[in-house]
C-alpha cells in the first residue's frame, strides 16, 4: 500500500507540474481563412497570454523567448522550412497578465504556392520551454478559372506575365481572385481579391501596350467593380477601384459604365483585422 501511495504522489507531482506550466503560458492561432487561393496571402493571428510573474522579452538579440511558426505539407513528416531568417514579427514585451496579438502573412517566410492540405502552429520557445498552439490546417486551391490573360513586355522580350481570373466560394458568396504568374522562372504574385462576383455575367480582362491592366465584373444586381492595376516587369500596383452603375439599368450610360469614364468612387467597406496591412 505504502509504495501504491509513493508513485500515486510522483503521479500527482507530475500532473501539477504540468498544470503549473500550461497555465504559465498561452498561445492561440487563427487563420483568416481555412481555403486561400494560390498566390492569396495566408493570413494569421496569434494571441499571447503571459500569466507568470515576470516580464517577457519576445525577440531581439537578448531575449530569452521567440515566437515561431511550424508549417507542415500533406503529412507531419514534410516539414516546411522557412526561406527567410528574419524574425516573423517585430520584438516586444509581454508584461505579467497582458495579452498581445500579432498578424502576419504566413507565405512571406514559407513557400505555400503548391496546391494541398497545409498545417500550421504557433510556437512560443521561452527559456528553453515550448509552448504550442492547438495545429491549424487549410488548403490552398487554383480556384475555379473565369479566363484570363498575357502579358509581353517590349524590353524583355523573354518575360510572359499570365493573368487568371478565378473565383472561389468562401463565406456564402463567391469572391472573384485575378491570379498573377511569371514565366519563365515561375514567379507568383500576390493574389488579388477583387470582391464579390455575380457569375450570371463573366468578367472582363484587357490588358494594354502599355502595361495597364483592366478587370470588370458584376459585384451586385445593380453594380459592377472596376479595378485597375499597371503592371511593368518589376512591380505591380493598383491604382484604382470604383464601382460602375449597372449599363442595363442606364442605357445613356453604358459606354461610360463600360470604359469607367464618370464613375464615383464607390465607398470603402469595413474591412476584417486580415485586410489591414
Amino acid at each position: 500500500m505504502r509504495r501504491v501511495s509513493g508513485w500515486g504522489c510522483v503521479v500527482s507531482v507530475l500532473l501539477l507540474a504540468i498544470v503549473a506550466r500550461a497555465q504559465q503560458l498561452e498561445v492561440k492561432l487563427t487563420l483568416a481563412y481555412s481555403v486561400f487561393v494560390v498566390g492569396e496571402p495566408v493570413v494569421l493571428q496569434v494571441d499571447l497570454l503571459n500569466a507568470t510573474r515576470g516580464q517577457i522579452e519576445i525577440g531581439g538579440p537578448k531575449a530569452t523567448s521567440v515566437l515561431l511558426m511550424e508549417v507542415t505539407k500533406g503529412s507531419v513528416n514534410n516539414e516546411l522550412k522557412p526561406f527567410r531568417e528574419d524574425p516573423m514579427v517585430a520584438p516586444f514585451t509581454l508584461k505579467p497578465g497582458e495579452t498581445a496579438q500579432r498578424r502576419l502573412a504566413l507565405d512571406k517566410w514559407f513557400s505555400l504556392e503548391q496546391e494541398g492540405k497545409y498545417i500550421v502552429r504557433a510556437v512560443l520557445v521561452h527559456r528553453g520551454m515550448r509552448y504550442e498552439s492547438v495545429k491549424r490546417s487549410f488548403d490552398v486551391v487554383p480556384g475555379m478559372s473565369l479566363g484570363g490573360g498575357t502579358q509581353m513586355f517590349v524590353d524583355r522580350e523573354q518575360l510572359k506575365r499570365q493573368f487568371k481570373l478565378v473565383f472561389w466560394h468562401r463565406n456564402q458568396e463567391d469572391r472573384l481572385f485575378l491570379r498573377i504568374e511569371d514565366e519563365p522562372g515561375a514567379r507568383i504574385w500576390d493574389s488579388i481579391d477583387l470582391g464579390t462576383l455575380m457569375r450570371a455575367s463573366p468578367p472582363k480582362l484587357d490588358i494594354s501596350p502599355e502595361g495597364e491592366v483592366t478587370v470588370i465584373h458584376r459585384a451586385t444586381q445593380d453594380a459592377f467593380l472596376r479595378t485597375v492595376l499597371w503592371s511593368l516587369p518589376d512591380v505591380i500596383e493598383i491604382v484604382e477601384r470604383n464601382s460602375l452603375i449597372d449599363p442595363e439599368i442606364s442605357a445613356s450610360q453604358r459606354v461610360n459604365a463600360l470604359y469607367g469614364e464618370g464613375a464615383a468612387e464607390r465607398e470603402q467597406a469595413k474591412k476584417p483585422w486580415w485586410k489591414f496591412w
